[in-house]
């Protein structure tokens, strides 16, 4: 009986002293980011204290000044004057005393924000105190600004900017142009005269171009655990131009159905004309003959002319001088088309446009094309050699 109630003590000893005095600082809810107008209650504890006079303390520590305030009834109570500033606004009793080293904060504020401590400065053994740090958010919309106004113009130097005012606590941002990063493109600041509120603001220098058109920009600004997102889809005035318009294309006009066509881009959107180049006579979508303007984004056009045949060969053929034309429409395919582009009745380029017969005529003038491009390189490359060695 004796040998099991030494054994007993003897491990009951150790555990005991294995039970040292701790500090433990708490937040309900144990949140890193507390909602506006939300609520929390925070407590300070000494858990295994080594006497029972031995206590702990709870201290608020201001994010602005580093002023350290001990937590009492008093302080929320009646503060002195010279109580931080959450205290001495304590009128509506939005801090609220539940008893020694626990309180409860009602209605957060960003003004709330701020470290608190858990310490024991009477304890007989020494304890490392504990912090944690109190963030109350407050959310602020990010905005676009563009320094030369809108529209954006082409190859015109333009300062674009991403900012957000009067939040607390930022975190991060990421800038992207159609999904593809570009943050390291512009410098961010952000305002730390005070710890809150915050502004930031990404600004960079772009030069856009015909290809930023109709792109997106989009500028995310993380406040505490949400994102504050902006988007803009850009507006470039650029020149319009011809993209694709060859001079000869291939029509089989014994086909139902045939088209040609051109492509173009232009912001303000340019207008294409097509005309017959005998009489230079608009060609409209009627008796026979369809014209579809294609949208295809980033202001590039496709106007595609569809030819009916069996339409197009029952119109009375014009007047000419050529008698083996057989048709109306073997007669307008014959005479080729104009292509006009303008812009407010500007002219911004035209194109001749011949019709082929045999695909094979628009290959062979592109290998003939070729083969004069070889040739006349490798003769530059040989008047060279020559050049080297008779020097």
């Amino acid at each position: 009986m004796y040998i099991i109630t030494i054994i007993t003590i003897t491990i009951l000893i150790p555990n005991v002293q294995l039970a040292r005095p701790t500090l433990k600082l708490t937040f309900n809810p144990d949140e890193k980011y507390m909602s506006w107008h939300g609520q929390v209650e925070i407590q300070c504890e000494l858990l295994n204290p080594t006497r029972a006079e031995d206590s702990a303390q709870l201290w608020h520590l201001d994010l602005k000044n580093g002023k350290r305030t001990p937590i009492s009834r008093t302080l929320l109570a009646s503060p002195s004057d010279d109580a931080a500033e959450i205290f001495k606004n304590n009128k509506n009793r939005r801090y609220e005393y539940v008893r020694k080293n626990y309180i409860r904060i009602r209605s957060l504020q960003m003004e709330d924000s701020a470290k608190y401590e858990c310490n024991c400065p009477d304890c007989e053994e020494q304890l490392k105190g504990v912090t944690k740090d109190l963030y109350v958010m407050k959310l602020s919309e990010a905005t676009w600004n563009f320094d030369q106004g809108w529209p954006l113009h082409e190859n015109t130097k333009t300062i674009i900017k991403c900012q957000s005012n009067g939040f607390y606590p930022y975190i991060g941002h990421k800038i992207l142009r159609d999904n593809k990063e570009m943050t390291n493109d512009g410098k961010s600041s952000l305002s730390n005269t005070n710890p809150f509120p915050q502004n930031f603001l990404w600004e960079a220098t772009i030069t856009p171009t015909a290809e930023w058109h109709n792109t997106t920009l989009l500028c995310s600004i993380t406040q505490g655990n949400q994102e504050q997102t902006v988007s803009k889809t850009l507006d470039v005035l650029f020149t319009p131009h011809f993209l694709t318009c060859a001079e000869r294309q291939y029509v089989d006009p014994r086909k139902d159905q045939s088209s040609i066509e051109c492509s173009y881009r232009g912001n303000p959107q340019p207008k294409l004309t097509w005309l017959r180049q005998s009489d230079q006579k608009l060609l409209t979508s009627d008796n026979g003959i369809t014209i579809d303007i294609k949208d295809e984004q980033k202001g590039k056009y496709r106007s595609i002319v569809t030819f009916d045949r069996a339409k197009l060969i029952t119109i009375p053929l014009l007047p000419t001088n050529k008698t083996s034309e057989e048709n109306y429409y073997q007669q307008l395919l014959n005479n080729g088309f104009i292509v006009k582009l303008t812009v407010n009745n500007n002219d911004k380029g035209t194109r001749l446009i011949n019709i082929v017969r045999d695909a094979s005529q628009i290959q062979a003038k592109f290998i003939n094309s070729s083969t004069t491009i070889s040739l006349s390189t490798i003769s530059l490359a040989f008047l060279l050699i020559l050049h080297i060695i008779y020097r």
